[in-house]
């Protein structure tokens, strides 16, 4: 569920068209990561942060491929 969750992010963050939206986004998965780090009182799993980060990633790449299929439609 965190792939897809921070796909949608990405996604978000991205039609935004705005560098420090998008990188603040990103700064935020982070920052809310390491807050449940500090009151988990159990073991971590690092894993998820790189999947969360993977999803974001994902969803910024297909909103730049879905504006370059657009141009790409609009000169056709």
């Amino acid at each position: 569920m965190i792939f897809p969750t921070a796909m949608m992010i990405g996604f978000a963050a991205g039609l935004t068209r705005s560098a420090i939206g998008i990188a603040l986004s990103a700064v935020l998965i982070g920052l809310t990561f390491t807050l449940a780090v500090m009151v988990s009182p159990g073991p971590v799993v690092w894993l998820s942060l790189a999947w969360a980060y993977a999803g974001f990633n994902s969803g910024l790449i297909a909103v730049l491929l879905g504006l370059v299929a657009i141009e790409r439609r609009k000169t056709a």
